[in-house]
């Protein structure tokens, strides 16, 4: 049976790195789209309903999974069962007396502050001012992502060198955000401009794409330098990729995320030129292959989000290696 703290992790993580990503896409990729003339109005206006539902409900959905991760969690440390952690008290012990538990405090108020931020930029009365809150809200957004390293391996010990896991647990969750969250919105961005095809919509899904895929370099920096990093903590040499169950579930993360980078490769050598240059006929054939082709990419992403979740509660591998020995 599968442990359900497990699926409460992956559900909790995938839709927080949803949050982050369609507000880092509308604060860095999708705002200058929108300014190109003539105005995608039809595009525009699909795109941001569709990108809006999913957004909140996939912030409803992260709440929701916090308080369901903090409770079993609860139910775990304090060996009771469903109901008894509340009545008994155990789940506020957690909550205000471990180092789980403050982070949490910390992260749900980042929640919190999050749904007020954009709601208040859905009722903001000027341009000035939404451009101001959305900014606010990639700020709230990227503390909300990045604190969840305060719940993973990172997070255990005090000392410097801790203290640069725990950093480059953060910014791998950061990156994790604006390369993998970010796909939903681009391909709603590309489904919506080929399907209302507005004068120039093919120039405008070639920048977006282009644009994303700037981005996506500086993201699988990050991901690669923070992903080694880690790696030179939680494995007890190259040896524990093959050796421990832990370090083949981390190779398989590896080998998933390299297929993702070869994807994106494909997508901005191949597809994006084409796009931009190919007449009205062939344009919309393009954006259905990067689509495709995104698609895919977030089906992989998904997988990587599943073993995240399974690493986070397992031992390391420079641990199991110990007892091996």
């Amino acid at each position: 049976m599968i442990d359900p703290l497990i699926i409460v992790r992956d559900f909790h993580l995938a839709s927080t790195v949803i949050v982050a990503g369609i507000i880092f896409f509308d604060l860095f990729i999708v705002a200058p789209i929108w300014r190109m003339k003539p105005p995608f109005r039809a595009a525009q206006a699909s795109f941001r309903s569709s990108t809006g539902t999913i957004l909140w409900i996939s912030l409803a959905v992260s709440i929701a999974s916090a308080l369901a991760w903090l409770w079993l969690l609860s139910m775990r440390i304090g060996h009771k069962n469903f109901d008894n952690v509340i009545t008994d008290g155990t789940v506020w012990l957690v909550l205000s007396q471990t180092q789980f538990g403050l982070a949490w405090q910390m992260r749900l108020l980042f929640g919190v502050l999050l749904a007020a931020c954009l709601w208040l930029c859905r009722n903001a009365g000027t341009a000035r001012t939404a451009r101001g809150l959305t900014i606010l809200s990639g700020l709230l957004a990227s503390a909300y992502l990045g604190s969840l390293a305060f719940a993973g391996h990172g997070a255990e010990g005090v000392g410097f060198w801790q203290n640069i896991h725990l950093t480059a647990d953060f910014l791998h969750l950061i990156a994790a955000g604006l390369w993998l969250g970010a796909l939903i919105p681009l391909v709603l961005l590309l489904v919506y401009l080929s399907r209302f095809q507005e004068d120039g919509w093919a120039l405008a899904a070639a920048r977006a794409g282009s644009r994303f895929s700037s981005l996506g370099i500086l993201a699988v920096g990050v991901l690669l330098v923070s992903g080694t990093v880690n790696a030179a903590f939680l494995l007890g040499g190259m040896h524990s990729l093959i050796d421990t169950s832990y370090g083949r579930l981390l190779l398989l993360k590896v080998v998933l995320v390299a297929a993702m980078v070869s994807l994106a490769g494909v997508n901005r050598q191949y597809l994006l030129p084409r796009l931009s240059n190919s007449p009205a006929d062939e344009a919309s054939g393009m954006a259905q292959r990067l689509i495709r082709s995104a698609l895919v990419e977030i089906a992989l992403g998904l997988v990587i989000v599943c073993i995240v979740g399974l690493l986070g509660i397992m031992a390391p591998a420079n641990d199991m290696a110990a007892h091996m020995h």
